[in-house]
């Protein structure tokens, strides 16, 4: 079985899963994972690749692929949980909480390495970074489908705005 098959039997299943059940259900197609390269997608309009390759009301799936020396922005998932699975390179996975004012503080740098499990708990502000020379490629999914994403700035960022 490729990988969009084993995708669409295992997460067609899954109504409102926990983010246990996420993780799960990434572990049980794990020999398919391999695959996920073969959907990576340049970067358009974001600094890194994007690629849905399924989506239920319940659920999307999405191959991640950020290149070297990129990153994400500082976000939250909105009202979603995730769970993905990083198949190739390295990436820094950086937590943070709000200050009074609502800017993000740096709070954690977790490193993960190609062939681990990582999640995205409700309500976490996150940013995944490549400092690497090589490519990272992940697969996430995403319960219930993302909306409401918000994105964070800096206040070092929003101060040179305003000066």
């Amino acid at each position: 079985m490729t990988l969009i098959p084993a995708i669409e039997q295992t997460f067609c299943k899954l109504h409102a899963p926990t983010l246990e059940q996420l993780v799960e259900a990434l572990q049980s197609i794990e020999r398919n994972l391999s695959f996920v390269p073969d959907f990576k997608t340049e970067p358009t309009q974001l600094p890194y690749g994007r690629n849905v390759v399924f989506s239920s009301p319940d659920l999307e799936v999405i191959v991640i692929h950020i290149p070297a020396s990129r990153s994400t922005a500082i976000h939250n998932h909105g009202l979603s949980v995730g769970a993905a699975y990083l198949v190739l390179g390295s990436l820094v996975n950086s937590t943070f909480s709000l200050d009074s004012e609502g800017y993000p503080v740096a709070h954690k740098d977790d490193f993960i390495q190609s062939g681990e499990y990582f999640t995205a708990p409700a309500e976490q502000i996150h940013q995944l970074s490549n400092p690497f020379h090589e490519p990272a490629i992940s697969i996430h999914v995403y319960t219930p489908p993302l909306r409401e994403v918000r994105r964070y700035l800096p206040y070092s960022d929003v101060l040179d705005y305003v000066i």
